[in-house]
Order: structure tokens, then sequence, then C-alpha cells
């Protein structure tokens, strides 16, 4: 998958343990899905970042 498709998957998987916290308060599974979407997208981050400086070292 590329990084859109993950940044994606992220976006909804966050935003679904949102709704599902507002609606369901107190209800793990909320967390659970949020947690995952949250999660997805900082590795996605860390993964852009990585590759912004790793391009900057091989250009010198």
């Amino acid at each position: 998958m590329d990084r859109l498709s993950w940044l994606l998957l992220a976006l909804v998987l966050l935003l679904a343990g949102v709704y599902l916290h507002v609606r369901l308060a107190d209800e793990w599974l909320s967390y659970l899905v949020a947690g995952i979407g949250a999660g997805i997208g900082l590795a996605l981050l860390g993964s852009v970042i990585h590759d912004a400086f790793a391009g900057q070292r091989h250009q010198h």
C-alpha cells in the first residue's frame, strides 16, 4: 500500500474511534479503534520525516 492509502486508513479509523466515543461513551472499542488509527498516522509521519532527512543526507 502506498502512503496515501495508509493515511486514508488512519483517518478513517481515527474518526471512527472518535465517533464511537461520542455515541457510546466509555466503550473500550472506541479507544482501540482510535488508538490504531493514531498509531498508523504516527508511523506514517515518522516514515515521511525519516525519508526527508535521508533524502537530504544523500543529496550532499
